[in-house]
């Protein structure tokens, strides 16, 4: 269904504008805590194919005081050394803060979509393709720069915690490449000026 857009020139209560970014914006959040979500069950996988140390293993170098050692053994009182302590307390971090990202997305787009099912989602003063081309744009950068750090950390020779962000740059591409489809159907779609 096309919804008209208004004529170039007219005003637009400046209240209107912000409710309708608003909008936007929370579409765009809920799509991105989920992402997130998404990407720590990744790291889930990651780290059960892989080990835990290829999500949330110390790089090499990285050494802990003694009293840091003794915060980290508390989370992980079986492990053997200070660095697999380590290694437990990042790991449940990475993945649970993850998927707890994730399920507030859920509730986020379970409140939008009811916003949206009562017609309080109307965006008529944005341009068409305004959600998709920041979310492409977002989407794509975050994809882009996590997969070149996490290329960039396994090319050192050292896998540790290069799944933490190869899994969250995956998932970001992935967004990125529904989003541009998203935009490429929305700029085809649209009718010609002269038409």
């Amino acid at each position: 269904m096309d919804i008209a857009r208004p004529a170039a020139g007219s005003a637009v209560p400046p209240r209107t504008l912000l409710r309708e970014l608003a909008i936007a914006v929370t579409w765009l959040a809920a799509v991105g805590l989920i992402a997130v979500g998404v990407s720590g069950l990744l790291a889930a996988m990651f780290g059960a194919a892989l080990g835990r140390d290829f999500v949330a293993g110390d790089r090499p170098g990285v050494t802990s005081t003694s009293a840091r050692c003794a915060d980290l053994r508390e989370y992980a009182p079986g492990a053997n050394t200070c660095r697999d302590a380590a290694t437990v307390h990042h790991y449940g971090e990475i993945v649970d803060y993850r998927i707890a990202a994730g399920l507030l997305g859920l509730g986020l787009l379970c409140a939008y979509l009811f916003a949206r099912r009562r017609r309080w989602t109307e965006t008529s003063h944005l341009p068409a393709a305004f959600t998709s081309t920041v979310g492409v744009s977002v989407f794509g950068l975050a994809g882009v720069a996590l997969l070149a750090f996490s290329a960039n950390l396994a090319v050192l020779g050292d896998l540790s915690s290069v799944g933490q962000y190869l899994s969250g740059g995956i998932v970001s591409a992935v967004v990125a490449a529904a989003f541009a489809w998203s935009l490429l159907s929305a700029l085809l779609g649209r009718k010609s000026p002269t038409a």
